[in-house]
This record gives C-alpha cells, structure tokens and sequence, in this order.
C-alpha cells in the first residue's frame, strides 16, 4: 500500500489553496512590517525633535495599550510575550508616523509647490504698469530680488508706488482690531517672519532711502490712510444693507478666529523658548501652513471676508484713480497680489487697451537651510 511521509503530506497542504493564502499572508504581513519599521525610523528624528521624552513616552503609552492581545493570547493557552512585543511595536511605529506625517508633509508641500509672487506687465500702448506682487513676510532672496528690479526701474526713470495703510492715530487701533492683530501690525510680521524662519520686508527697502531723499518725486506712498478706510467703512455700514448683514456674521463668529489667535500666540512662545531642533520644527510647521494658506485658488473658489470691500475694494479703486491721474509713462507699483485682478478689472473699465504684455514668477517661501549652508570654522 502506498504511503507519503511528513514532508510529502506538508508540501501537498502548501501547494492547496490553503497554503497559497498563508503564504501570501506571511508575506504581505512581512512587507506590512518592513515598511511600518522603515516609517517608524523615518519619524523618529521628528518625535525627538519636538522633545526628546517623547518617543519614550509613547512607547510606554503603547506597551500599556498592547497588554489586551497579550492577556488574550494567555486565555487561549498560547505564549504571550510576543503578541504583546508585535503589538507594542506596530502601536508605536503607527503613532510615531501619524505624529511625524503632517509635519513631512507640510515641508513636502513648501518643496514641491512653494508660494510665489507674479511680477506683470501691463501696457495700453502708450504707458506701461510693472505690477510687483508683494508678502510681508517672505525669503531673503525674494526681497533682493525685488529691490534689484526696484533699483533698474530708477534707472529707467521709472516712478515706483508703495503700497501701505498710512498711520492716523484716529484709526490705528480699530484698523488692527478688525484685522485681527491686536497689536502693531509691524511687530505681528516680525514675530511670524522669526517663527516661519524667514524674515520681514521692512529693512530690504532701507537702500532706497538714499534714491527717496535725493529724488523724493519718483517715491509714492500710494496707499489710503486708516482715517479713510474707518470712513468708507462707516460709509458701507450706512449704506450697503447686505455689507452690514456680512460684517454682523462676520462679529458673531470672531470667537473662533479668537481661539485660533490664541493658540497661535501659544506656538509662537513655544517656538522662542525652543532649542535649536525644535525652532527647526516650528519653522517648517509655519513655512507650510504659509504655503497652505498661499495657495493659488480662483476667485469663485477663494473666500472672501467681507472686510475685503474695504481693505481690498476700496483700495482697488482709490489706487487706480491715482494711477490714471499720474501722468508719467512707466510706473512700478509693488502690491499685495490680490489687489492685482481688481486693479486690472478698474484699468480696462477705463481704457480697454489695457493688457497684460509679460509675466515672471519669483518664489517667496523656501526653507532657509536649502539656501544657506553652515560654515565651520572650529579646529
């Protein structure tokens, strides 16, 4: 009578469909496992960035999770270390790379697709508006960049307008309350330029003070006073049913932009009182969020606050007003980018000839380590 020894009677349950699927099993849990390890070590230098007590932390936190798969492997009479070590292990590396992930993914996404600034020409034949978009906040080769334009445009006899709420102690304060700064609005920009581990636009112009006292024509604040945005505002609240319905919503839900703000402040005091690794963190959290927020979106897609009828609106309008009034053939205007559609909408109401002749793009947001590189002079 024939009969199959141990081996063959394994190897024919191996070759059963049975068997295939354990081995696809081992193997796909294998890979699980490889690359939830390959994660967990990628996360690591994040966890230990933001505190070197956590990843200890959580690695008790997931030794105490895992004791349940370890308890039911002792009620079905099998070994319980190793469940609870597997458990232990895979609870950890999940909760490292679920930590570490938003923060990889934010320095990802101000690599892969960084904020930038259009620099556009706008002609009608016979006068020319270079239109520089502008951040306040922003890298230091963006501003360089910048004032070198700025520099050349002197040189061709250029007029260059400035943008910038004029000061008026009668509107200062409520001008920050409804943008929600609460403070000087320079300080508020110098506090996210240090958190985001960029740097602040003001000190880039300081070389053209030169130019501004020898030539102080060919240098335009062209911006409205506080006092003139608190008076339209007055204005539209009087007169604009559905401006005063927006801004009343707009009052009720100021708690939430409330908390944020605080929590806000809560990151950045965190951040100055951080080492080195964790300041580090912090600018790549700030830098992303930036780019986040910087986003291109088109108009029906963008939200609009209805503060922006007149911080943006009125603006727009008083702006080109004085472009059109300016007599000088080339002007360069430096300006937050969303005032350029409206300013280009008001330009072509005017004079359809208006028309875009030329576009550059300059980044304005990059992690500061890419661009600069670490001299050692120690021995």
């Amino acid at each position: 009578m024939f009969t199959m020894d141990s081996a063959q009677t394994n190897q024919i349950a191996a070759d059963s469909p049975a068997g295939a699927r354990e081995r696809l099993r081992l193997r796909l849990g294998a890979m699980l496992a490889f690359s939830l390890a390959l994660l967990a070590l990628a996360a690591l230098p994040v966890l230990w960035a933001i505190t070197a007590w956590l990843p200890p932390a959580l690695l008790a936190a997931a030794a105490v999770l895992a004791l349940p798969p370890a308890w039911w492997a002792r009620r079905r009479a099998r070994p319980a270390f190793w469940p609870w070590v597997k458990s232990a292990l895979a609870l950890y590396g999940l909760t490292g790379v679920l930590l570490a992930a938003p923060i990889y993914y934010l320095a990802l996404v101000t690599s892969l697709k960084p904020p930038i600034q259009p620099q556009v020409v706008l002609t009608n034949g016979s006068r020319t508006l270079t239109f520089q978009g502008m951040m306040h906040v922003g890298t230091d080769a963006f501003y360089r960049s910048v004032v070198f334009d700025i520099g050349k445009a002197l040189m061709d006899g250029t007029i260059i307008y400035y943008e910038g709420v004029l000061p008026d102690a009668r509107a200062d304060a409520w001008l920050n309350e409804y943008l929600g700064s609460g403070e000087d609005l320079a300080r508020a920009y110098e506090q996210l330029a240090s958190t985001c581990g960029l740097v602040f636009q003001t000190g880039y112009f300081e070389p053209l003070e030169i130019d501004k006292r020898l030539h102080p024509e060919r240098h335009v604040a062209a911006d409205v006073s506080s006092l003139a945005l608190r008076q339209e505002f007055d204005r539209l609240l009087a007169t604009d049913m559905s401006f005063l319905e927006a801004m009343q919503d707009r009052e009720a839900s100021r708690s939430v932009p409330a908390i944020g703000n605080q929590r806000l402040a809560a990151f950045v005091a965190w951040q100055r009182r951080g080492n080195e690794r964790q300041q580090a963190i912090a600018g790549t959290v700030c830098r992303g969020m930036l780019t986040l927020l910087l986003r291109p979106r088109s108009a029906k897609a963008r939200p609009r606050d209805p503060f922006d009828a007149v911080t943006i609106d009125y603006r727009n309008r008083q702006l080109v007003q004085r472009l059109l009034a300016d007599r000088h053939d080339k002007i360069f205007l430096t300006y937050g980018s969303a005032h350029l559609p409206g300013i280009y909408a008001l330009l072509k109401q005017e004079d359809a000839r208006w028309r875009v002749e030329s576009v550059k793009w300059l980044r304005s947001v990059a992690p500061p380590e890419h661009l600069n590189g670490k001299l050692d002079l120690e021995p």
